[in-house]
């Protein structure tokens, strides 16, 4: 048996849509669908656009929708209960569409049916601007420009003599590097090959620790088959190790081979009295020069991204090596010089800045750098940066020297930009 309704009223609180609250009294016997009709007129008056039919009560607690032909009390709503009003949302009624209904136009119509359309905003055409490869090599040419530049102007001051002294003891020391015999033996021991242990003591200064991380990092890198120009000089030095020497046998191309960096620097140590008194000091700068190039050569590591590119376009992996080696890892000039070019300008020669240069041009009209030639100690940073590259981080906190520096940087970006900007005017 049921129950009988109460017929004391509640209050209730509703939400519009726009989030007004209204605070509405209805007894247990009102149905929904009039409890509707209470609320749409409280909230939108006598608007006939707005029909309890386009309307939901929500309960807010129970996150159910309310029927509207059920009562209050039938729907168990209590005493300061919140509902919420919404509208009721058109039903889409889905279209039995066939996939060639539900294709677009292809392009033939496309470009048919926008044919007499103006063309706004049409592409524009972009310019080739021609960037650097590796910053780090035009940074090398201008040192090299720098050391060529100062060697000449203090080959006359009275400091020559006594920067020759000091550039001729770091020569002879690369040209006749001493190895410790338990360094080699250590290395070996690791399973390196004695040819590749003395490579890179010989190019870390018999720094062991170095040496090590020189052959975990070329550990993979293709064994060399004797007639490496490059490597070829290293067999040719000897490797003093206390009374045991270590020399290996030039292959028979050697002797057709033009005089070999040893042989040269080698004379150089031995016969520069035979020199004019006012060309040793560039001469020596020459040979130091020759001597960075040749130890960044045989230090060399290819790039493998550009291996792998060019690996793409099917040349093969040793004369892929080759020509990165010949070309400094630049890609572009590695691609010319496998497709058969062979000009000067691909080549890594280790060469300073063209005079013409506007680079060149530059930074040699900078009052600050003009100075900084005739200061021996600048000649030798300079020197010590193409040494090793990394040393720049120290000499940067030198006050003497990071001006200098700095002004060539500066002068370097800015030139360069405007480069840029004059390339991509033009077209």
């Amino acid at each position: 048996m049921a129950l009988p309704i109460s017929t004391k009223s509640l209050s209730i609180n509703i939400i519009s849509l726009e989030g007004n609250v209204a605070n509405i009294t209805v007894k247990p016997d009102f149905t929904i669908e009039k409890t509707k009709t209470i609320v749409i007129k409280h909230f939108y008056g006598h608007d006939k656009t707005k029909l309890p039919s386009q309307f939901h009560l929500i309960h807010s607690t129970k996150f159910k929708q309310l029927t509207d032909d059920n009562n209050i009390h039938d729907e168990q709503i209590n005493e300061h209960d919140i509902l919420m009003l919404v509208e009721i949302r058109p039903v889409l009624v889905k279209e039995n569409l066939t996939e060639e209904d539900l294709k677009g136009p292809n392009e033939e119509v496309i470009l048919q049916e926008t044919s007499s359309l103006p063309i706004i905003n049409p592409p524009r055409p972009i310019s080739s601007i021609k960037c650097p490869a590796n910053v780090q090599n035009e940074i090398e040419q201008i040192l090299i420009s720098l050391v060529k530049a100062s060697a000449k102007i203090l080959m006359y001051s009275p400091e020559a003599q006594k920067s020759y002294e000091m550039l001729k003891e770091k020569l002879k020391t690369r040209c006749k590097p001493t190895i410790d015999p338990n360094a080699v033996k250590t290395l070996m021991e690791m399973g390196y090959s004695h040819k590749k242990v003395l490579k890179a003591l010989h190019l870390k200064k018999s720094n062991v620790t170095e040496a090590l991380e020189w052959l975990i990092d070329h550990q993979n890198d293709l064994e060399d088959d004797g007639n490496n120009e490059d490597d070829s000089d290293l067999d040719l030095l000897t490797f003093e190790t206390g009374n045991d020497k270590y020399v290996a046998d030039p292959s028979s191309s050697i002797g057709t081979r033009k005089k070999s960096f040893k042989d040269t620097c080698t004379e150089l140590l031995e016969e520069n009295q035979s020199l004019k008194k006012d060309g040793n000091l560039v001469s020596i700068v020459d040979l130091l020069l020759e001597s960075f190039h040749h130890y960044k050569k045989m230090d060399f590591k290819p790039n493998p991204k550009a291996i792998q590119l060019l690996l793409e376009m099917g040349f093969d992996e040793k004369n892929i090596i080759d020509a990165l080696k010949v070309t400094g890892n630049d890609q572009t000039n590695a691609c010319e010089w496998l497709l058969g070019e062979r000009r000067r300008s691909l080549q890594d020669l280790g060469e300073g800045l063209n005079p013409d240069n506007a680079v060149y041009k530059a930074i040699m009209n900078s009052p600050h750098i003009q100075l900084s030639l005739t200061n021996p100690k600048m000649l030798l940073v300079y020197l010590s940066m193409l040494e090793s590259p990394t040393s720049i981080n120290v000499w940067m906190s030198d006050p003497e020297i990071s001006l200098a520096l700095n002004q060539i940087f500066r002068i370097y970006h800015v030139e360069k930009h405007a480069i840029y900007i004059n390339q991509y005017a033009g077209n």
